[in-house]
């Protein structure tokens, strides 16, 4: 595989990196994604409903294979040895170049949770001693996206041809987004958090000169292979 996107939870993918992933799969490239957790602490909502709605929103941005470890939702732990064995077999088996995750820091402890288990797991899985099925593989870079407490992005993703198809992936999640008097009110579930996520986009899209752009942090310094390939627009 090209990328494995690792999400704590369904939508988490779709919300910071939805347009990026779009625009891999139509580029060629190939992926799948992981949700670690659940679900079960969803104020809204089934884990049967998120499984649904992950399902249909992969769907949407081109991805045939979604799948979840099943991790207790809002008990993520970054010492959790167990889950990064599940992890390290997921990363033997697809053999991914990149992996996209949540940023180190963010305002929900299962993202950063989910961060540090990725973090952890990445190298193991190299280590030909490491008691896990299939054989070592290390991912060659690992991206965050940028979450609740931006940061400044190392690089950004041009996503202007895939912005839609990311909104619609996010519109698959009716149990989170969508207007329900008789569901509660939740941090994600109002129109401001929507205006704030398009807000980030078109400023990071601005700095690009683009209509939209997704953001993404890497703890090493990407290369650069071909510098003439970075003057297709003019700064």
């Amino acid at each position: 595989m090209d990328f494995l996107a690792v999400g704590a939870h369904a939508d988490d993918i779709e919300i910071s990196a939805g347009g990026t992933i779009a625009k891999l799969v139509r580029a060629g490239r190939s992926g799948v994604l992981l949700d670690l957790t659940d679900a079960s602490m969803g104020s809204r909502g089934t884990p049967e409903d998120r499984r649904v709605e992950a399902r249909e929103a992969a769907s949407i941005l081109g991805v045939p294979d979604r799948r979840n470890l099943g991790a207790r939702d809002g008990f993520l732990s970054p010492h959790d040895s167990e889950l990064v064995a599940k992890l390290i077999e997921v990363f033997r088996e697809c053999r991914p170049a990149v992996v996209f995750t949540h940023p180190v820091r963010d305002r929900h402890p299962d993202h950063e949770a989910c961060a540090a288990l990725v973090r952890e797991a990445v190298f193991k899985s190299g280590l030909s001693r490491f008691p896990a099925a299939g054989e070592p593989w290390r991912p060659r870079r690992v991206f965050h996206w940028m979450g609740a407490r931006d940061g400044e992005p190392t690089f950004c993703v041009d996503v202007s041809e895939t912005w839609q198809l990311r909104c619609d992936a996010l519109a698959a999640y009716k149990s989170q987004f969508m207007p329900n008097p008789a569901l509660p009110d939740t941090p994600i579930s109002g129109q401001e958090f929507q205006e704030a996520l398009h807000a980030r986009a078109r400023h990071l899209g601005s700095r690009i000169r683009a209509r939209w752009a997704e953001g993404f942090s890497c703890e090493e310094l990407p290369e650069v292979l071909d510098p003439c390939a970075l003057a297709q627009r003019e700064f």
